[in-house]
């Protein structure tokens, strides 16, 4: 198991105590949160693994090629 997949493994695990802490009928106010908690660091681990975009204007021209 790489760094990677525990982005995912705390992803899914916060999104499972969610929706178990949702569908159960006595709901658990601390397991709710803590659900929540888990989804918020695995978005901010998966998000801090995407790169800036680079600057390229698509209408920009590449190469005197593309004028002619």
């Amino acid at each position: 198991m790489g760094p990677n997949s525990l982005k995912y493994i705390v992803f899914l695990t916060g999104s499972g105590i969610l929706i178990y802490d949702d569908i159960s009928t006595e709901s658990m106010g601390l397991l709710s949160l803590i659900g929540l908690i888990l989804l918020v660091v695995g978005i901010y681990l998966i998000s801090k693994g995407i790169r800036e975009k680079p600057k390229v204007d698509p209408y920009a021209v590449q190469s005197y090629d593309e004028e002619e």
